[in-house]
C-alpha cells in the first residue's frame, strides 16, 4: 500500500504509550491525516521488544517486556508536574486543522474509533494513564496503597480537575505491576485546549459526541478525587478479585505465589472503571459549550468496551458494500493491535474487542454466527506475556479466524509463543499487507465513507442530549 505510516509526534512525558487512550487517540489521528498507524512496532516498548524477544526464551522474553514497560514510567517525585493541559495540547495537536461536523470526547473504545476513521472526526479522550515507577512483588497490593496515598495528595492538590483511579491487576498486567503503578487520570472537567479546538473545527449547528462507557468497578476511596480500584477488566470478574476464587488460585498456584487470592482495600463504592468509564461529571461542561454554541450533544451509551463492536461493523459492512471488490474480508482486533485506515482502504470491516479472553471470543463467534459468509477473516492478538486467567488460547481464535471461507489468519502472531509473542506487535501491521496489500480501486486519498448522523441512529440507545 501506498500509506505512509503516522508521524511519530512525541507524547507528554508522564504519559504511557501502551495504553488504550493514547494508542486508539493515534491510531484515529493517523487515519484522519491519510496514514497508518502502526505505531506499536515503532514505540519505545515495542521497539525494544523486537529486538530482544524474537531469540530469547519464555522467560527473559517476560523479563524483556517488565524492563521495556518499566522505561515509561515517570518517577513519583515528578507527579506533581502531570498536567491535563499539558495532555490536551497534545492530543488536539495530534488532529489535522479541518472543519469537521463532529467531534467525539469520551471514553476508549476501538470500534468507536473505527467509526469515527470512517466519518472523518476527531475523539477527545477524557482519561489518559501515568505509570509510576516502584519495584514490587505483583501481588502486593498493600505496596501500591502505600505509593498512592504517599503521593497523590501533592498530584490531586496541583491538578484540581482530575481525578485519580489508582488501579492494581496482578492478572492481565501481571509482568508490569513488578515495575509501576498505574495512575489512571480522569478529566472532570473540560480543559480549555479541548474547548478551543472544538470551537476552531466544529460550526454552528455541529455536533458533540459522547461516547459513555457505563461500566463500573468496585473500588475503596484513599482520599479526595483519589480511587483504588481492585483488578481491571480482562478475563476475571471484579469478584475474583476482591473476594477470590477457584480461578485466582489456580492462577497464583501456576504463577509460583504463595498467596491463593490478592488482598484488596475492602471496597466502599462503585466508579467508572480506571480504563474504560466514564466520569459524567464532564457531560456539564459539554451541554454549557453546546449552548453557547449552538452545537447538538449526542450521548452513545455503552455497558463496557466492545459493546459497540457488532453494531459498528454492520454500520460498515453496509457502507463499504457499495464499493466493495470481492473478498469480503473481516479483521477482527484486540486491544491496540488496530489498523483503522488499512481497514478503510481495503474495504475490510473492522470487529474490535478489548482483550483477547473468553467473553470476548465469545462476541465474535455470536458475531460470526449472526453475520456469516466472509471469505476472510484476520485476527490480531495483543501480547500481554501472561496465561492470565480467562485468556483464550490462539488455538481458539484461528478457530474463529478459520470460519472464513476461502482465508482465516492470526496476523503476524506465532501461535507457539503467544501470549509471549510479543515481536507480534510490531508485526501484524506489516503482516496486514500480506493478508490484503491492494486498496480499493489504488487510491490512497480515501474520502470518508460514512456519514455520522445516519450511523448513530444505528448504534442501540444513542440519544440526543441537546
Amino acid at each position: 500500500m501506498q500509506h505512509g505510516y503516522e508521524d511519530l509526534v512525541p507524547s507528554p512525558w508522564f504519559v504511557a504509550d501502551f495504553d488504550s487512550s493514547t494508542a486508539l487517540l493515534r491510531a484515529l489521528a493517523a487515519s484522519l491525516r491519510g496514514r497508518r498507524f502502526g505505531r506499536l512496532g515503532r514505540g519505545r516498548l515495542a521497539g525494544r521488544l523486537v529486538e530482544a524477544t524474537t531469540v530469547l526464551p519464555a522467560a527473559l522474553r517476560a523479563q524483556a517486556f517488565t524492563i521495556a514497560g518499566a522505561a515509561e514510567a515517570i518517577p513519583a517525585r515528578r507527579l506533581r508536574g502531570v498536567s491535563a493541559d499539558a495532555f490536551a495540547r497534545w492530543v488536539v495537536g495530534c488532529y489535522p486543522d479541518a472543519r469537521v461536523p463532529a467531534v467525539a470526547i469520551g471514553s476508549s473504545d476501538g470500534a468507536m474509533m473505527h467509526l469515527f476513521a470512517a466519518a472523518g472526526i476527531p475523539w477527545l479522550p477524557q482519561t489518559f494513564l501515568v505509570p509510576v515507577a516502584r519495584r514490587a512483588d505483583p501481588d502486593d497490593v498493600d505496596a501500591d496503597v502505600e505509593l498512592g496515598r504517599r503521593t497523590a495528595p501533592p498530584l490531586l492538590e496541583a491538578e484540581p480537575t482530575l481525578q485519580l483511579h489508582q488501579m492494581h491487576d496482578a492478572n492481565e498486567d501481571r509482568l508490569m505491576v513488578r515495575r509501576m503503578a498505574y495512575f489512571r487520570m480522569k478529566m472532570l472537567r473540560l480543559p480549555a485546549v479541548y474547548e478551543r479546538f472544538v470551537t476552531e473545527v466544529l460550526p454552528v449547528g455541529g455536533t458533540l459526541v459522547i461516547v459513555d462507557d457505563g461500566l463500573h468497578w468496585p473500588a475503596k476511596q484513599l482520599g479526595e478525587r483519589h480511587f483504588f480500584q481492585a483488578g481491571a477488566l480482562g478475563g476475571l470478574e471484579p469478584e475474583d478479585y476482591v473476594a477470590g476464587s477457584a480461578r485466582v488460585a489456580d492462577f497464583l498456584v501456576e504463577q509460583g505465589s504463595d498467596l491463593r487470592r490478592w488482598r484488596f482495600p475492602t471496597p466502599d463504592c462503585e466508579m467508572p472503571e480506571a480504563e474504560w468509564g466514564y466520569a459524567p461529571e464532564l457531560t456539564e461542561d459539554l451541554l454549557t459549550i453546546a449552548e453557547r454554541h449552538a452545537y447538538h450533544v449526542v450521548r452513545v451509551p455503552l455497558n463496557r468496551p466492545g459493546d459497540a463492536s457488532a453494531s459498528v461493523a454492520n454500520v460498515l459492512d453496509h457502507a463499504h458494500a457499495s464499493r466493495r471488490t470481492k473478498p469480503r474480508r473481516l479483521l477482527a482486533e484486540t486491544f491496540i493491535c488496530v489498523e483503522p485506515q488499512w481497514a478503510l482502504a481495503t474495504g475490510t470491516v473492522p470487529f474490535w474487542m478489548p482483550f483477547p479472553v473468553e467473553r470476548s471470543a465469545q462476541a465474535l463467534s455470536d458475531f460470526l454466527d449472526a453475520q456469516p459468509n466472509w471469505e476472510q477473516i484476520a485476527v490480531t492478538l495483543f501480547a500481554h506475556g501472561v496465561s492470565s486467567a480467562g485468556l483464550t488460547p490462539a488455538s481458539r481464535w484461528q478457530q474463529l479466524a478459520d470460519r472464513g471461507r476461502l482465508r482465516g489468519t492470526l496476523v503476524g502472531v506465532d501461535a507457539a509463543r503467544w501470549p509471549l509473542d510479543f515481536a507480534a506487535l510490531a508485526r501484524y501491521s506489516d503482516a496486514l499487507d500480506e493478508f490484503a496489500p491492494e486498496p480499493i480501486e489504488g487510491r490512497t486519498d480515501l474520502p470518508r465513507i460514512c456519514d455520522l448522523d445516519t450511523a448513530l441512529c444505528r448504534l442501540p440507545g444513542a440519544e440526543r442530549l441537546a
